[in-house]
């Protein structure tokens, strides 16, 4: 059966279409940089499985462009996918008091260029044929209040708003909120963007996991932002309430610092790597840089197999060699740690060193009799027979 797939549309708006003789939406400050940050973030594939990601900023999110890539991006799902779709700009109640969306080309007194969230819903469910769920993520607000540096206006002419309609959410669907209803969204220079997405990318890091199995539910990323959004918003007197509406269990993210202690201490308990071993390969998770050939292993790019035979030859810096090991393999696993050689060539000197089928300038190297720097420079003008250069 096939895995499920996730998929993204991300939109991000500060500048939205003047029409003449008509009041212009106001500009915003971060929308757009803050699509562009959840972008990266979805397509990280340490933290997450986004199979597809697209996204439309500024002049790009036009109310067509945005319904041909819902439609495009739902005709793909199947029951078990789901496609998130993050939005950073202006809403705004209708006249009948739906949370609505404002596309780049929105104007202001004409509803019928808007994108209400009921009329998104059913152009993803139609194109999906009712399959898999939609999760939407919304940096905007809905209380028709225009406060300086929110993202939040008023409508020209109206002066009583319609009391905000609860959210309508189908199935599996779900709408996690940068505010309540009433309270506008915030931007913050000091945080570089609106104060929602700015914690709401700190949970998808990891930093939500609260149970540490690894996995960012949608329901921890939002407690996780929900009280730093608040306390920050509280401390600028400007309140401002995250909430969550439908199932709160879906993964939005992975954590990877989680996944990697997980992925090393099964190796240790399989008995390939020892106490010292996994602590010290423990610490590197905790750094912003680990060394590459650990990097490799996390990304899947290298075997359990594969990982262990350079622990072993203690080709890993800062973690112990195997004791008792193989010297040759040490010697072999040394210059890989300083970056003299390349894994690929680790791979045929280390097969060469087991099998007992060196090539006479490794056994010499090997034996001492052949100094370092001499069995580099032959090595890389392609002068050891079997190792590639």
């Amino acid at each position: 059966m096939p895995k499920p797939e996730t998929y993204a549309l991300v939109i991000g708006i500060n500048n939205y279409r003047p029409y003449p003789e008509t009041p212009s939406l106001p500009s915003l400050s971060y929308a757009e940089s803050d699509a562009r940050k959840m972008a990266q973030a979805l397509r990280d594939p340490n933290k997450g499985q986004v199979s597809k990601v697209r996204v439309l900023l500024d002049t790009e999110a036009s109310k067509t462009a945005i319904e041909a890539e819902l439609r495009d991006l739902a005709r793909r799902m199947r029951v078990s996918d789901t496609l998130i779709v993050y939005y950073s700009g202006h809403g705004m109640p209708s006249r009948l008091g739906q949370a609505t969306l404002m596309p780049s080309d929105a104007k202001i007194n004409d509803e019928e260029t808007w994108l209400p969230l009921e009329w998104l819903q059913e152009q993803v469910r139609k194109a999906s044929q009712g399959r898999g769920r939609l999760i939407l993520i919304l940096d905007a607000c809905f209380s028709g209040q225009s406060r300086a540096g929110s993202r939040s206006f008023t409508m020209p002419g109206r002066k009583d708003l319609p009391k905000p309609q609860k959210p309508d959410l189908s199935g599996a669907n779900v709408l996690l909120a940068s505010s309540a209803d009433s309270e506008p969204s915030w931007e913050d220079a000091e945080l570089g963007g609106g104060i929602f997405t700015a914690y709401l990318l700190e949970a998808i890091s990891g930093k939500a996991d609260e149970n540490g199995d690894g996995y960012v539910t949608i329901g921890e990323a939002y407690r996780y932002a929900a009280v730093r959004v608040e306390a920050f918003s509280s401390r600028r007197g400007t309140p401002q309430t995250p909430k969550l509406y439908g199932p709160d269990d879906y993964t939005l993210a992975l954590n990877p610092v989680a996944v990697a202690l997980s992925r090393l201490a099964n190796l240790k308990l399989s008995g390939y790597i020892n106490g010292e071993q996994f602590d010290a390969l423990a610490a590197w998770l905790e750094g912003r840089r680990q060394p590459e050939d650990l990097k490799q292993f996390l990304a899947g790019a290298l075997t359990g197999g594969q990982f262990v035979s350079l622990v072993w030859a203690g080709a890993i810096p800062g973690v112990p060699a195997q004791t008792p090991s193989d010297a040759r393999l040490q010697k072999i696993g040394w210059l890989r740690r300083e970056g003299k050689i390349r894994l690929d060539q680790f791979w045929v000197l280390s097969q060469m060193i087991q099998t007992g089928k060196a090539a006479p300038d490794v056994s010499e190297y090997l034996a001492g009799r052949l100094s370092e720097a001499k069995f580099l420079q032959r090595l890389r003008s392609g002068a050891v027979r079997g190792v590639p250069r």
